[in-house]
């Protein structure tokens, strides 16, 4: 028997309960109190900030203040379904299909199915104590194994990594981390910023090794089940009792694809956030806009909260993209990049400012003497004025650059 549903008795399906996701229902709710939602999610457990699990590791945060400020609105027209995944989309019936095989109707539909992480062709990946790292499950081995473990090696140096590896030296472990690119955090800091942040790494005692290439995880000659060392590129052999796998993620884009909407490195969305379908919608790590993904969380909370008033309202407003800021601590030390700090253009010109004693690293980056991007290592209490000034572009005259080289500040006051 097939059943005619109204269009406006149907819900908007938000498929991913991780930040993006619970913040639209969040958003939606809040334009539109009477709105029927449902969000479903692959993972046991409620929504946490996933962002966070790093301080969780390092004793910074409880498992309590992970949950924090993740609530959905308490409301009749809410509907959640925690570990129940959405495993299938049928874009011509308007519909979903559950983990439990159900389908669901839906008016509109939201993907922010986020990202998954990034694998290595290793051997020796299925040894015990060998935690590729992504979600609170993996925190929870880890934060078993920051007391036995001896020996820890984190493969990938970024953030995430870089943080977890400081995490297992709670308990006096010895830490090595690999990364094969040229520098740590390479999408995010320059050859010089990185330098900074391998000795401010040295000063804790972790071990950084950049250009290599992790080849083989090999098992413990007395339980064959569990890791024993690795073997680099170069045939060194480090031994270890944990391996943790953080090399980066990618854009999970195998159920829209599937569905036969449009994709590239992620999902494919207009100004609208809309994608190839016009009632589905995809925001946060998965959507690629204007041929650019944001790995962060604030460009899919900014579409969380556009999309939502575009589904409560008639007015349309228009998604043109994220302010290119980002401001982090690795571990204890800030860095701030912010705006063009690519490394290709050759019309510009580059001023910096460095303070080993103090740590500090600093650069502007002209285009003709006007600001387009800054790196920048340390605090600087400018900061505000500088994510201003590059934000308007503003001309930055030669006193000012000189000023800049001798102090590190734009501005004298």
């Amino acid at each position: 028997m097939t059943t005619i549903f109204s269009k406006q008795k149907l819900p908007t399906i938000v498929v991913g309960a991780g930040p993006v996701g619970v913040r639209f229902v969040r958003e939606l709710f809040h334009e539109n109190p009477s709105a029927y939602i449902k969000i479903f999610g692959g993972e046991k457990k409620k929504p946490y900030k996933r962002e966070d699990l790093s301080k969780l590791l390092s004793g910074k945060m409880t498992e309590e203040e992970l949950y924090a400020g993740t609530n959905l609105p308490e409301s009749k027209h809410i509907e959640t379904y925690f570990n129940n995944a959405i495993t299938e989309i049928d874009v011509k019936n308007s519909h979903v299909i559950d983990s439990n095989g159900e389908k669901h109707p839906y008016k509109n539909l939201v993907l922010a199915v986020g990202s998954y992480p990034l694998v290595p062709n290793i051997k020796g990946l299925d040894l015990e104590n060998v935690v590729i790292f992504r979600d609170l499950e993996d925190a929870e081995t880890l934060l078993c194994r920051q007391v036995t473990s001896r020996n820890t090696l984190v493969i990938g140096g970024g953030q995430v990594g870089l943080d977890t590896a400081n995490a297992m030296k709670r308990h006096n472990t010895q830490v090595t981390v690999i990364e094969h690119r040229k520098r740590l955090m390479f999408n995010q800091l320059d050859n010089h910023s990185s330098i900074y942040l391998r000795l401010y790494l040295d000063d804790l005692g972790i071990d950084v090794r950049v250009e290599t290439v992790v080849e083989e995880i090999r098992p413990d000659k007395k339980h064959t089940n569990r890791v024993g060392s690795v073997i680099l590129d170069d045939g060194e052999e480090i031994e270890c009792d944990t391996v943790i796998v953080s090399i980066g993620v990618r854009p999970n884009i195998a159920l829209a694809q599937k569905a036969g909407l449009k994709v590239s490195r992620g999902i494919i969305v207009n100004d609208y956030l809309q994608t190839s379908q016009p009632n589905v919608y995809a925001i946060g790590e998965c959507a690629e806009h204007r041929n650019r993904l944001y790995g962060l969380a604030e460009p899919g909370y900014e579409q969380a909260k556009i999309l939502a008033k575009n589904l409560a309202d008639r007015k349309k407003r228009k998604y043109l993209g994220s302010t290119t800021t980002t401001e982090f601590k690795v571990i204890d030390y800030p860095f701030m990049t912010i705006g063009d700090i690519s490394e290709l253009p050759e019309d510009r010109k580059e001023i910096m400012y460095r303070n080993i004693k103090r740590m500090t690293y600093r650069k502007l980056i002209l285009k003709n003497g006007y600001l387009h991007g800054v790196i920048a290592a340390g605090k600087w209490r400018q900061a505000k004025k500088v994510k201003q000034a590059v934000k308007t572009k503003q001309y930055i005259w030669p006193w000012q650059r000189s000023h800049f080289e001798e102090t590190g500040n734009i501005w004298k006051s």
